[in-house]
């Protein structure tokens, strides 16, 4: 909670000059010190980070007055610098340069946070906090000094051991790399896609991604201009180095690893779960002596992304006492076999602080749960100059995996049909059909040809490899108050979305539907706001029996409402 809102810096300058004669030289005895009131304590906190924390004002002391009234002395000549310090005497302190003609500064919560970290604020608990004013009218001048403001302030505690891996939204994903030194060099395996974009943030904020000038791969910035970071364009297992010193960062693929020992054979690599695995038959149970090893491919500053430039890289796992090491050279690591029979050998690099690796009974990995989405990449880039992953289709039946939605259409060189968002390698494309419908393969030779610009359901099965396309020309609802004639809903500014105002007289027996093109077999149900192509009856209107309705349907974003008028 933040006890002080504002400190009143109340600064005055007062310099004088003399001149005895032309030709002399203008003098200036140098800026008086400046007084600092102010009072209060500081409690921040990172829910706050974003807000207001400190505020500082002061009075103009940047103009000189000279002796020769004749000699115009320059505007805002003091630089005034606002230094702040863990002890009275200022003995370690950091400063903050006030622009020439300007006269506060504000500080968010992340900043002063920021800023005190470095004067020795790293744990959470109250500590006294020194604010004074140098003024200084130019380098061979000894600056002055204004009055020292002790403030008490609690900071929060910035974790620098730990980067966040954020995705091409600056989202958070869930997983990290590690800096155990926090030294801002950052370490640690992804499983990435090909050409994944994505950021790196701080425990203090600070966000980095490319620098955002062409033919800079590799090379980071954390200002506005910044571009995201990307992988190549081979999807697999990554060794990661972030380094915010050197402004650069690398990226080491490890295309195969190879179990050798009491245990042999070629690892599996699960890029989501970021593990290898290998599953085999034990002979018995007990301690088994392994190595794992294969060759990498380095890229970095000097490679770009180019993969005939990638630098052959030996790359080997060990073990220091209980953790897993990797290095450029194997090293032997003892495994418990828990049981004769059927075994999986699992390398976890999920965790970029504790790598792990051990045999467990059972054959293979977990079954992954169906994805709910699929994006259909280029399908409007018409209208956003872009291929981006901003269009999906929705899951509707997880037996022959089918997936639709309506979408607004306009497309310029075709689309291809993505699994996960950002990922550029695993797409399907069209291998025979047009812009109606066809069949599929993942990284198939063409894209989908894309049909005239305009609204179509578009409707995919991975089962069965196929497409098809259809325009909606009208949308309808159906079996309000159990009345099953087709009524024609509006469309709106927003392609996609239709509105109608309804008099639930009763409520429904079997809930109602929405209807394209007045076709029966070309239905939405849903619940809770969500709709599903083919899906069940909608039962809402069950709640609002006797009102005027508003209904809403946006069948791209395949989302419904139902409110009251």
């Amino acid at each position: 909670m933040k006890k002080l809102n504002y400190i009143i810096l109340a600064l005055t300058a007062i310099v004088a000059a003399a001149c005895s004669k032309d030709g002399d030289f203008l003098t200036t005895t140098g800026a008086d010190s400046v007084t600092i009131d102010g009072s209060g304590d500081i409690v921040l906190t990172y829910d706050n980070a974003d807000a207001l924390a400190l505020t500082l004002y002061w009075s103009e002391n940047g103009t000189l007055s000279l002796s020769n009234p004749l000699v115009k002395a320059p505007d805002n000549a003091t630089v005034n610098t606002v230094e702040f310090s863990d002890t009275e005497d200022f003995a370690r302190s950091t400063g903050i340069q006030a622009d020439a003609g300007v006269y506060a500064m504000q500080f968010t919560a992340k900043q002063l946070n920021s800023l005190i970290s470095r004067v020795g604020f790293t744990e959470a608990v109250e500590k006294p906090l020194y604010i004074r004013i140098k003024s200084q009218l130019g380098s061979n001048i000894a600056p002055t000094y204004s009055n020292v403001l002790k403030l008490n302030v609690t900071p929060y505690v910035i974790d620098m051991s730990v980067g966040f891996i954020l995705d091409s939204n600056q989202s958070e994903t869930g997983a990290t790399l590690a800096s155990p030194a926090s030294d801002g060099i950052y370490k640690g395996f992804m499983g990435a896609a090909g050409w994944y974009n994505w950021y790196l943030r701080e425990g203090d904020g600070t966000t980095w991604g490319n620098l955002g000038v062409d033919g800079s791969e590799f090379r980071m910035s954390s200002d506005d201009t910044k571009w995201n970071f990307w992988f190549p364009g081979l999807e697999g297992c990554y060794y990661v180095i972030v380094d915010t010193k050197a402004a650069e960062w690398s990226a080491l693929l490890i295309p195969a690893l190879t179990v050798s020992g009491d245990i042999t054979g070629e690892m599996t690599f699960n890029r989501k779960q970021n593990t290898w695995t290998l599953t085999y038959n034990a002979a018995t149970a007990g301690t088994a002596k392994i190595k794992i090893a294969g060759v990498g491919k380095q890229y970095n500053v000097s490679t770009s992304t180019d993969d005939a430039a990638a630098i052959d890289t030996n790359v080997g796992f060990g073990a220091s006492g209980s953790q897993i090491t990797f290095g450029t050279d194997a090293s032997e690591i003892s495994v418990n076999v828990p049981a004769a029979g059927e075994v999986t050998l699992t390398l976890d690099l999920s965790n970029p602080n504790e790598w792990t690796c051990e045999v467990q009974q059972g054959a293979g990995e977990p079954v992954e749960e169906v994805q709910k989405y699929l994006y259909l990449v280029g399908i409007d880039d018409g209208i956003s100059g872009n291929w981006t992953f901003d269009n999906t289709i929705k899951l509707y039946n997880e037996d022959d995996l089918n997936y639709a939605a309506v979408c607004n259409v306009n497309s310029l060189w075709g689309y291809q049909v993505a699994t996960e968002i950002d990922n550029w390698t695993s797409v399907y494309k069209m291998v025979d059909g047009d812009a109606a419908g066809g069949t599929l393969a993942m990284g198939g030779p063409n894209n989908i040809p894309a049909p005239t610009p305009g609204l179509y359901l578009i409707n995919v099965s991975l089962k069965y490899l196929t497409y098809s396309t259809m325009a909606v020309t009208g949308v309808q609802y159906t079996g309000i108050a159990d009345n099953w004639d087709l009524h024609d809903m509006t469309p709106t500014e927003t392609p996609g979305v239709y509105t109608a105002d309804i008099d639930i007289t009763a409520a429904s027996s079997w809930g109602f539907q929405i209807i394209l093109n007045g076709d029966w077999g070309q239905k939405f149900g849903g619940s809770n706001g969500e709709l599903f192509y083919l899906g069940a009856n909608i039962t809402d209107d069950a709640a609002m029996a006797g009102k005027t309705c508003k209904l809403t349907v946006d069948l791209c974003k395949c989302t419904y409402s139902l409110t009251e008028k």
